[in-house]
């Protein structure tokens, strides 16, 4: 029987998160300063094409702001599991593919754990790195890797790729029951 799980997680802001909306804001605050009133006293003939700069810079503010509004589906489908960042609603990019066969180490993710450890990429796929909920695995991949993925799996997620990892490492993780059919 085909097992597949959706699940879409949106990210919250961290305080970095916040501070370059501020930053972003500021600057669009300058920029249309300058294009709005000391451009066209310097230049009076550009006076029509400081209201398209005021414009542009607006929109390029927006465009920024909102493509910090980040989600990320993961799709569990008989062992594979498929991570895509999804920005603003508008754009999807896919972040990793990976089969859970390959995984080898799994379980509640500590970042203290990991800040000393080399790894050839980290993947943060996750709510909130600080979260309860925030899970890691390790693995080799054959394109990016020794890779750390952080994620935010539900009950169902897990559940769906419980039967696809190794064994001991099933067992480490969710124990002994792991393949009690119930």
């Amino acid at each position: 029987m085909d097992v597949f799980v959706e699940q879409i997680v949106k990210k919250r802001n961290t305080t970095k998160d916040i501070a370059v909306i501020v930053g972003i804001i500021l600057a669009a605050l300058i920029l249309c300063f300058v294009f709005a009133i000391i451009l066209p006293a310097l230049v009076p003939i550009l006076g029509t094409l400081s209201l398209f700069l005021v414009a542009g810079t607006i929109f390029g503010a927006y465009w920024l702001i909102s493509s910090m509004n980040l989600e990320f589906e993961y799709a569990a489908t008989n062992g594979d599991l498929t991570v895509d960042k999804i920005i603003h609603r508008r754009k999807r990019k896919r972040v990793i593919n990976l089969d859970s066969k390959d995984i080898e180490t799994m379980e509640k993710y500590k970042a203290a754990d990991h800040a000393q450890k080399r790894y050839d990429k980290r993947i943060n796929a996750a709510r909130d790195e600080n979260a309860e909920d925030c899970w890691y695995l390790t693995m080799r991949h054959n394109q990016f890797g020794n890779i750390l993925l952080t994620f935010s799996p539900d009950e169902r997620t897990l559940s769906a790729l419980k039967p696809f990892i190794k064994r001991q490492l099933a067992v480490e993780v969710f124990g002994r029951d792991a393949f009690r059919r119930t």
